[in-house]
C-alpha cells in the first residue's frame, strides 16, 4: 500500500511545452554543475604540480575540493530559501550564474589562497542548483512520471562529470601535464557552459505555478491562520511536522555524497599513481580518462532505470535493492584494490569493472531529489530538498577529500590510495542503506500550493 500525501487540493495544470521546458532548462543547470563540480577532480595533479612543485602532493588541492562542498551547504540552504521565497526561477538563475562566473575566474588564479577563495564563493552558487531544480520538476511533472524525470535529471550530472573528464583529460593531453594551460583551459571552459545556463534559464524555464498560487495567497492574508509562514530554514530545524525527514534526507544525503567523493575525486589519482596509466590512446585521449569516461557512459541509463522503478514499484523499495547492489559493488571495489591485478588492457582489467559497478550503483541518487521533494509543502520545498543533499554535500562529501588522505597516511602512504577509498566507500554505503528506512514512501503524491 502506497501513501498518498496532498496538503490541499489545486486545479493546476501544465502544458507539455512547460514540462519540457522545465525538464530542458534544469537539465541544462545539472549538466553545468556536474561538469564545474567533478571537473577540479581530474585536474588534481596538474595544479598540486603548479601550486606545490610535487603532482603527489594532493593535500593543498584537495582543501579546494573541500571548501567548494563546504560552501555548497551554505548555499544550498541560501537560495533554497530564495526559490521558497522569490520563486525557483529567481534562485536558479542566480545560483547558476554564480558559480558560472566564479569558476571562469579560477583559469587566472596564481596563488592558492585565490583558487580558495573563488572555489568557496562557486561553492554558493553551485549548492543552490540541485534542490531547485528537483522541486520544479516534482511540481510541473505528473506523479506518474516524476520520478523518471528525476532519473533523467540526475543522469544529465553524470554525464557533465564524463565531458568534465573528457576536458581535462584532452587538455592535458594535447597541451602537456605539466603545462598550466592545460587545467587553465578546462576552467574557461567550464565557466562559460554555466553562464550560457542563466539565459536558458530565464528564457525556457516557466515559473511553478504551485509555487506562485502559494505566494499570491501568503501575499492577500488566504492562508489557513494555524499555517506556520516562518522562515523555510526554520521550519526544517524545527517543523514538527517534517524535521524528521528533513534529517533522514541528510543522512542519506551525506552517507551518499561521501561514498561518491572518495571514489570521484581520486579515481583519476589511483589510475595514475597506483597503476602507472597515463599513456595516450590515439589522439587526445589516455588510458585513465577512457576508464573514467567508459565506466561512468555505461551507468548512465541505470540512473533512469532507477527513476522509472521509483515511478513503478515505489520511492523506497527501489532505493533499497540499488542501495543493496551499491554496498555490494563497493565490497567488490575493495576486493579489486587488495587483489591489486596490474593494467594489461581495458577488457583485462578488473578495477574498470568495480569502477563501473560502483558508477551503476550511485544511480541510486536518481530518484533522492523527487522523493526529498515530495516529503515537504511548496512553502519550504527547494529549502528542505537543498537541506538533505546539498548539506549532505557540504559537510560528508567535503569530508571525503580529507578523510581519503588521512586514511591512506595512517595505512603507510599513497601507494594505499585505494584501500583508503574503498574503507570510506563501505562505511558510507552501510549507513546510506540503513537511512532509506527513516523516510516515507511517497509514489503517487500530488504536489499542490500547500
Amino acid at each position: 500500500m502506497f501513501i498518498r500525501l496532498e496538503f490541499m487540493t489545486d486545479n493546476i495544470t501544465y502544458t507539455k511545452n512547460e514540462r519540457y521546458g522545465s525538464l530542458g532548462s534544469v537539465l541544462f543547470g545539472h549538466f553545468a554543475d556536474g561538469f564545474d563540480l567533478v571537473l577540479i577532480s581530474y585536474l588534481f595533479s596538474p595544479l598540486a604540480l603548479y601550486f606545490t612543485g610535487n603532482s603527489h602532493d594532493l593535500a593543498p588541492i584537495t582543501v579546494a575540493l573541500t571548501i567548494s562542498l563546504v560552501f555548497s551547504a551554505f548555499g544550498g540552504l541560501l537560495f533554497g530559501w530564495v526559490a521558497d521565497r522569490y520563486g525557483r526561477k529567481v534562485g536558479l538563475m542566480l545560483s547558476i550564474g554564480i558559480f558560472g562566473v566564479t569558476t571562469l575566474a579560477t583559469a587566472g588564479v596564481t596563488q592558492l589562497w585565490q583558487l580558495y577563495t573563488l572555489r568557496a564563493i562557486e561553492g554558493l552558487g553551485i549548492g543552490g542548483e540541485w534542490g531547485i531544480g528537483f522541486a520544479q520538476i516534482s511540481e510541473v511533472w505528473s506523479s506518474k512520471t516524476r520520478a523518471t524525470g528525476g532519473g533523467l535529471l540526475q543522469s544529465v550530472f553524470i554525464i557533465g562529470s564524463i565531458v568534465g573528464a573528457l576536458t581535462a583529460g584532452i587538455a592535458i593531453t594535447a597541451l602537456g601535464f605539466g603545462n598550466p594551460l592545460s587545467w587553465r583551459y578546462s576552467f574557461v571552459v567550464a565557466g562559460v557552459i554555466g553562464l550560457v545556463g542563466v539565459p536558458v534559464v530565464k528564457f525556457v524555464l516557466p515559473e511553478s505555478k504551485q509555487w506562485l498560487e502559494y505566494n499570491r495567497k501568503r501575499k492577500a492574508g488566504e492562508l489557513p491562520k494555524d499555517y506556520d509562514v516562518r522562515s523555510p530554514i526554520i521550519q526544517v530545524l524545527l517543523n514538527k511536522d517534517y524535521r524528521r525527514y528533513a534529517w533522514f534526507a541528510l543522512l542519506i544525503g551525506g552517507a551518499n555524497l561521501f561514498i561518491y567523493f572518495s571514489y570521484a575525486s581520486f579515481m583519476p589519482t589511483l589510475l595514475v599513481v597506483g597503476y602507472g596509466l597515463t599513456q595516450s590512446i590515439g589522439y587526445l585521449i589516455n588510458q585513465f580518462t577512457l576508464i573514467l569516461v567508459l565506466g561512468q557512459a555505461i551507468a548512465v541509463p541505470f540512473y533512469v532505470l532507477n527513476g522509472w522503478a521509483a515511478d513503478k514499484f515505489g520511492r523506497k523499495s527501489t532505493a533499497i535493492v540499488f542501495g543493496a547492489f551499491y554496498l555490494v559493488s563497493v565490497i567488490a571495489f575493495m576486493y579489486t584494490v587488495i587483489a591489486h591485478i596490474s593494467y594489461a588492457g581495458l577488457i583485462m582489467f578488473p578495477l574498470f569493472y568495480a569502477y563501473t559497478f560502483v558508477s551503476i550503483g550511485q544511480g541510486v541518487s536518481a530518484e533522492y531529489g523527487v522523493w526529498y521533494s515530495e516529503h515537504f509543502p511548496t512553502k519550504m520545498r527547494s529549502t528542505a530538498t537543498n537541506f538533505g543533499y546539498m548539506v549532505g554535500r557540504g559537510v560528508a562529501g567535503g569530508s571525503a577529500p580529507l578523510v581519503i588522505p588521512f586514511l591512506y597516511g595512517a595505512l603507510g602512504g599513497i601507494a594505499h590510495l585505494g584501500m583508503a577509498m574503498a574503507i570510506a566507500m563501505l562505511v558510507g554505503a552501510v549507513v546510506q542503506l540503513a537511512g532509506y528506512f527513516g523516510l516515507k514512501e511517497t509514489k503517487g503524491t500530488e504536489i499542490t500550493s500547500l
